[in-house]
């Protein structure tokens, strides 16, 4: 099992530099297919004007963001150069419909990496085009920070496990990655003391992965801390981990949004590029 097409997601030159690296990292020598979109926004409002300016406000938008897609385009090609299967291609999409343009350009990727939606150099574009790929196209989602490095066979992985059904999605979609890691950590904060699997904590988990050559093991942790992140975000520091798996909004977006949640804050402190699904 491996994955077959890569998508990457850019939007901005600085924001997206970790971004393209990892897409690039990722299908490295292999037969995986990198495909780059590049995305100018047209960020022109459709309100009442005056005779005659709604169609030059429309020309003029729609230029600036062509011209900003072909100059991602072409940084991308650059950076790029010399991996034979890379499609890079240029899209203008108006801000309205960004989310369903991008769901529909990502849909066939069997992982997509996007910029950090939140720190240093991130915007509301960022937090829009992962929001897409994410709720959009059923796919995994690789997110990788401004300063951050994916290793294609990372070393160590953390598992954040807590018996949800979004928790065993990204654990799926994460196999490949899995089964090439040394090591993977199973991590549960707090487990829930009346579940089913309560007398074995993992275990059933941990004999899935086995059968696929899975080198796991379950550790439990207390929640020591104010928020279940700052446990995991310690356990990955302390352990080295290359790379956290985890499901992603078990509880809705507007609700994170409002309340912050363990998917919101690991992608606002996560030090290590994170691997996601829903």
């Amino acid at each position: 099992m491996a994955y077959r097409t890569i998508a990457a997601i850019v939007t901005d030159q600085e924001a997206d530099r970790s971004t393209l690296a990892a897409a690039a990292r990722l299908a490295g020598d292999t037969p995986a297919h990198l495909d780059v979109y590049c995305l100018g926004i047209d960020q022109t409002r459709f309100e009442p004007l005056p005779a005659g300016a709604a169609g030059v406000l429309l020309e003029t938008g729609a230029a600036e963001a062509r011209d900003r897609a072909e100059t991602l385009a072409a940084w991308a090609r650059e950076t790029l150069s010399g991996k034979p299967t890379t499609l890079v291609e240029p899209v203008v999409m108006p801000h309205m419909g960004l989310e369903s343009g991008v769901a529909r350009m990502a849909r066939y990727a069997d992982l997509i990496v996007c910029a950090r939606p939140y720190g240093r150099l991130a915007g509301p574009l960022q937090v829009a085009a992962l929001e897409a790929a994410l709720f959009g196209t059923g796919a995994p989602v690789l997110v990788v920070g401004a300063d951050m490095e994916m290793d294609p066979a990372p070393r160590r992985v953390l598992l954040a496990w807590d018996e949800s059904p979004e928790a065993l999605t990204a654990m799926r979609h994460a196999l490949p990655l899995l089964t090439a890691a040394e090591h993977v950590d199973v991590v549960m904060v707090d487990p829930p003391p009346h579940s089913p699997e309560r007398s074995d904590p993992g275990g059933a988990l941990c004999i899935m992965l086995s059968r696929h050559g899975v080198r796991a093991e379950v550790s439990i942790l207390s929640r020591t801390l104010p928020r279940v992140s700052d446990c995991l975000i310690r356990f990955a520091r302390e352990h080295g981990c290359d790379l956290i798996v985890m499901g992603a909004y078990g509880h809705s977006r507007l609700r994170e949004a409002m309340l912050g949640g363990p998917t919101r804050d690991m992608l606002e402190a996560a030090e290590t590029p994170l691997f996601i699904a829903h």
